[in-house]
């Protein structure tokens, strides 16, 4: 009679769950603060019964397209014969922004390129970078931000392939990816290459996903300042977002923004700063400060990298962000600067194609990657405007500290030693050329 018990309230929990699911469909409202709910039912019900085990899939790109097969026709516009073949002269290629012709990497810009209806969207473009293997996080990132977008893909050799192949199954699957725009990234030595990749999956993409990459294989490092500098320089609007494929947009942030901006032009030394979340990996993403704020007061969501480098993103004002309700809007918080005792911090901002670049000589292995930008912003005197009623979201999962092999250890070590010469280097150098501020501590 127990175990008859048990299953019946396990039944009655799944029920539930479907129900809310189905309303969820049609409105998110109550999403988050229901679903804490559920989670502390259903850990009950495991601690009662041994023999049943139930648990949501973590969340993963592409997923809401599950079941659903790409039709034949594509939202996207490809160029140099892809995406069944690739050929390109030479003239197309282009060096890295930043170092130029002495870079060890080079770019085929506008592989793909986002329609002429780009023009009636909001002129603020989110670019971003990936590579080969996390290139369909761009669907979860076109369904939600409503201006172009600029994605750079890093693709030495076959990667090419993999890339290729998710990009086509996005196109054919999402109609949101006729505004992305895509550039292929790779080193000199190893330019792209398509190979055969058997696509027999549906629209989430799972097959495509889990494929091995040659960067993986040969032990490449990803020069992900090379990627984020391509991605903004092409883009085809002054006001850029430059972040990472694996955050979120809040709702509406792009057409927000543009009304507190009025379609004015863009003033020098002024950002935006985006606040940045991260949630728990089996929850969906939030889309509204108010599906956040229910997240983080049930201990599901948390400020980004809070585990992992409570300083990186501990943004002036978090305490009074998270007290404020949700306005309904984008909006103003605080006006501040990158100065002690925030020296340490990464904001990630809605900036201009004028702004610094980051030091492509720094790896993403080796960390720290986006602090000589902000350095030399600070020695500049950049004025940083906190928004409120917009954020970023990091998925899969909350970040924390795991143990590594020794292997991989090293590996990290001897890339994060070199980073750090880089970054001495770059800023004895910006040192020389402004003005002394004592306030941007390195």
């Amino acid at each position: 009679m127990r175990c008859s018990g048990r299953k019946f309230l396990i039944w009655i929990i799944l029920m539930f769950l479907f129900v809310l699911i189905s309303h969820l469909l049609i409105s998110r409202e109550l999403y988050l603060p229901i679903l804490a709910i559920i989670d502390i039912l259903i850990s009950k019900s495991h601690s009662s019964s041994q023999n049943i085990q139930i648990e949501a899939p973590a969340f993963s790109a592409g997923m809401y397209m599950a079941g659903l097969h790409p039709g034949n026709r594509s939202f996207c516009k490809w160029y140099h014969g892809l995406p069944n073949a690739l050929s390109y002269p030479a003239s197309k290629v282009t060096w890295s922004p930043e170092i130029g012709e002495k870079s060890p990497y080079r770019v085929l810009p506008f592989v793909l390129r986002g329609t002429e209806e780009r023009n009636k969207l909001p002129q603020v473009t989110f670019c971003t970078h990936a590579t080969a293997d996390q290139v369909y996080g761009i669907v979860e990132l076109a369904r939600r931000w409503e201006g172009p977008l600029s994605l750079a893909v890093f693709t030495p050799g076959l990667d090419a392939g993999i890339a290729v192949a998710l990009l086509d199954r996005a196109c054919r699957c999402e109609p949101e990816m006729y505004k992305v725009s895509i550039h292929l990234v790779f080193p000199v030595d190893h330019p792209p290459v398509l190979g055969q990749i058997i696509q027999e999956g549906d629209c989430s993409a799972t097959d495509l996903q889990k494929k091995e990459t040659e960067r993986k294989q040969k032990g490449m490092i990803y020069p992900i300042n090379v990627a984020r500098n391509v991605a903004r320089i092409q883009a085809n609007t002054i006001r850029v977002l430059v972040t990472d494929i694996e955050l979120l947009p809040s709702q509406k942030l792009a057409s927000g923004f543009m009304k507190i901006v009025r379609e004015k032009p863009p003033k020098n030394g002024v950002i935006f700063v985006v606040p940045i979340f991260e949630i728990e990996s089996k929850i969906l993403p939030p889309s509204t400060k108010k599906e956040l704020l229910s997240a983080t007061k049930a201990g599901l969501a948390v400020y980004f990298h809070r585990f992992l480098c409570s300083h990186c993103q501990k943004f002036p004002g978090l305490t009074r962000w998270l007290i404020r309700p949700d306005p309904g809007k984008v909006k103003p918080l605080i006006i501040t600067r990158r100065e002690y005792p925030h020296h340490r911090w990464e904001p990630v901002f809605i900036g201009t194609q004028n702004d610094p670049f980051y030091a492509e000589e720094m790896s993403w292995e080796g960390r720290q990657d986006k602090m000589s930008q902000m350095f030399e912003m600070c020695l500049l005197n950049y004025r940083l405007i906190i928004l409120d009623g917009a954020f970023l979201v990091h998925t899969p999962g909350i970040k924390r500290k795991i143990k590594i092999d020794a292997k991989k250890q090293a590996f990290l070590k001897s890339h994060e030693k070199k980073n750090a010469q880089i970054y001495q280097r770059i800023i004895k150098r910006l040192s020389k050329r402004y003005p002394i501020n004592r306030k941007c501590a390195h």
